[in-house]
């Protein structure tokens, strides 16, 4: 701020100077301005007076004026030029003024912050030595609580490794007579053990004999059901019959015939074994071949009933009515045996079922004997925790050794 204020009254002083020095020279212009007028005008008059005199002199005079003039215009030539360096004086000199202000008063505040920065230096310095002393002295105080630390751990160490050793020894002392206890305990848990276990095996043979008993009943309920249906079957397929038996071809007798003696091999199957299905099936196929080639044979009659009637006009009638019955036997054989391949597959999906419900049957067995072994374990375990609550370990590792039993019963 003072040095923008200094540079503003400099520049304020110089504009002043050269308005002044501007005035001045105007003042000088306008004094030879009038004096060359007066001198002008006298020179005219002179002229007047000499003009009377003699027409030489007013020659001269000319030449004198047009001097007048080139000097004149010389002098003003020359004013102009000192005004103008005498102005450009004046603003070097100013600037000279400003310019030397100003690096004096940089190199004043350089000073000045050179003289802060050798009092900052210096207090860092003090600041420094204070520390290292303080750090120093800090040091050996904590090297002399480590020394100090360093002894009563040695001792608290050696007294303690002596009481350990003093416990180590009521340890040992103490699990040696737990081993003992924890002997004799084991042999009564196992006898305990085996008279549960022969109470589990009693128990499990109970089970099975009450399963297979129940088993048993089922499959003579499931064997009821299944005759109770074949009886049903046997009913539908005895009306079919009769409702076929009215026709008077021998063709449909022979297929009436066939199915309720296939019928009764059926349940014959149904009761027995596997073996006897695929020999039923076998034949059921024989038949099923024989149908289809009299069917064809049927076929065959009816065209050449149909080629006859062409052949011949007169019976006609009769070969078309012929033609009809063998179409209508051939129908109704069709559907037979649409029937009897409807009854097969019923049959070997109610076998499928009676598999799948036996295989279900065994499952269940099985899941229900490892989940009664699993429950004796368990029971016979919280038994013996609770009547030997001393031999904690032993029992710990059984259970350890038994958690995947219980695992299973979970799971079941």
């Amino acid at each position: 701020m003072p040095a923008a204020t200094s540079s503003s009254s400099s520049n304020n002083n110089n504009t002043g100077k050269k308005k002044k020095s501007s005035e001045t020279t105007a003042k000088k212009t306008k004094g030879g301005k009038k004096e060359r007028a007066s001198s002008s005008s006298s020179s005219s008059n002179s002229a007047k007076t000499g003009g009377e005199h003699s027409s030489s002199s007013s020659f001269v005079l000319s030449e004198l004026q047009t001097k007048i003039v080139r000097l004149e215009t010389e002098l003003a030539k020359e004013a102009a030029y000192r005004n103008h360096a005498q102005l450009e004086r004046d603003k070097i000199n100013a600037f000279w003024e400003i310019s030397k202000r100003a690096l004096e008063r940089s190199e004043s505040i350089a000073r000045e912050y050179e003289r802060r920065i050798d009092d900052v230096e210096d207090e860092a310095d003090v600041r420094v030595r204070a520390k290292v002393q303080q750090i120093k002295h800090e040091q050996k105080e904590n090297e002399g609580k480590v020394d100090l630390s360093r002894a009563e751990s040695t001792e608290a160490i050696r007294e303690a490794k002596s009481t350990f050793e003093k416990r180590v020894e009521e340890m040992r002392e103490k699990i040696r007579k737990e081993e003992r206890k924890i002997a004799e305990r084991e042999v009564k848990c196992q006898e305990m053990v085996r008279k549960s276990e022969i109470e589990r095996m009693k128990e499990i043979t109970k089970l099975r004999v009450e399963f297979e008993e129940k088993r048993e009943k089922e499959r003579e309920v499931a064997a009821r059901r299944e005759r109770m249906h074949f009886e049903k079957a046997e009913q539908t397929l005895a009306e079919t019959v009769e409702r076929l038996t009215k026709s008077k071809e021998k063709q449909l007798d022979i297929l009436e015939k066939e199915s309720e003696e296939h019928m009764k091999k059926t349940e014959l199957y149904y009761r027995g074994l596997k073996e006897s299905a695929e020999a039923k099936t076998v034949e059921l196929s024989a038949r099923i071949a024989e149908l289809e080639r009299r069917v064809y044979h049927a076929e065959t009659e009816a065209k050449r009933a149909k080629a006859k009637a062409e052949a011949s006009e007169t019976p006609a009638k009769l070969a078309e009515a012929k033609a009809e019955c063998e179409e209508k036997k051939r129908i109704r054989a069709e559907r037979k045996v649409q029937r009897l391949d409807f009854l097969e597959k019923s049959i070997k999906t109610c076998e499928e079922k009676r598999e799948v419900a036996e295989k279900n049957l065994e499952r269940a067995i099985q899941q229900f004997e490892v989940v009664a072994a699993e429950n004796a374990e368990l029971k016979s375990a919280l038994f013996l925790r609770e009547k030997t609550t001393a031999s904690g370990v032993v029992l710990g590792r059984s259970a350890s050794a038994r958690t995947p039993g219980t695992t299973r019963v979970a799971a079941a």
